[in-house]
């Protein structure tokens, strides 16, 4: 039996959709909102079968891929963010550059040129890598639906749409569907809302509501285009913050410092304590002034 464990975003599903379309993806899926980066846990795997991973950080899953490569679990790991320490057995395809996404590196691996990868790059805040203007709008709205609390914020759960997608063979394709329509004025609908929201103090802050929750992931890419950054968006959900945060480099490192983690220009913190916002803001604005 195989397993594909998948972040719900642009990225992961275009990831799949690429393997989809070369290998096929027969086997059991399992992904969940953006934010739902733990899926090894969800994975009970029997002697003889196989796991591949698309666009989930390895070091949040270290323990878990550890012990499954220990019970003699065949696994195949594609991301992009950071890894933490190698594990002997483990086939990794791991590249943490600035200008790369998970979907890039499935494509590479494959060896088969292909326009999901172009999306993905647009849908991780990349566009100025991507060769495929054509695309962004694509690219945000599949990275847009993955964003909320939980499945029910969104508008498709990932595996539907990933499964869509395939169906489609080629994003021109799917622009054409009743699917792409829906995200379109979800997304519309959503963001007429974001005119209202301000930075103070250096954090953009939203409401924890459900179009805050599906619209913070495209507003930092946003954002993150006007300026070097760091750029911090928070929503607010009462004694913590969820932080999302974009910048040009170390990212990443910032986020695991509080507790989250991510990429080179993109990361998060899924429950920031109020008291701690002092000390994060103290770290962003001193990167700022570099």
């Amino acid at each position: 039996m195989r397993w594909f464990a998948y972040n719900g975003d642009a990225d992961g599903i275009c990831s799949m959709v690429q393997w989809g379309l070369v290998h096929g993806i027969d086997g059991n899926t399992v992904t969940g909102v953006k934010r739902d980066i733990e899926l090894l846990k969800k994975i009970n795997p029997e002697n003889g079968d196989e796991i591949i991973v698309m666009d989930i950080s390895l070091a949040r899953n270290h323990s878990k891929a550890s012990e499954l490569i220990q019970s003699d679990i065949k696994m195949t790991w594609f991301d992009h963010h950071l890894a933490g320490e190698p594990i002997v057995g483990l086939e990794a395809h791991i590249d943490t550059s600035s200008d790369v996404c998970t979907a890039r590196i499935v494509e590479s691996y494959l060896g088969v040129k292909s326009d999901w990868a172009q999306v993905a790059l647009h849908g991780d805040g990349l566009s100025e890598h991507s060769s495929k203007p054509e695309f962004k709008e694509l690219g945000e709205l599949l990275n847009y639906n993955g964003y909320g609390a939980d499945l029910e914020d969104l508008h498709f759960h990932p595996d539907e749409l990933m499964r869509i997608c395939l169906e489609s063979q080629t994003p021109a394709s799917f622009l054409q569907t009743p699917t792409f329509e829906a995200l379109r004025n979800g997304f519309n609908t959503d963001m007429e809302n974001v005119d209202s929201v301000v930075e103070i103090d250096g954090v953009y802050m939203l409401p924890n509501e459900a179009w805050a929750r599906r619209v913070v992931g495209v507003m930092a890419h946003r954002i993150n285009s006007t300026g070097p950054g760091p750029h911090v968006i928070a929503i607010d959900k009462g004694d913590v913050l969820q932080i999302s945060l974009r910048g040009r480099n170390g990212i990443g490192e910032i986020c695991a410092m509080f507790g989250g983690g991510g990429r080179e220009t993109a990361g998060g913190i899924d429950a920031l304590p109020k008291d701690e916002i002092t000390a994060l803001m103290n770290e962003v604005n001193s990167r700022r002034s570099v």
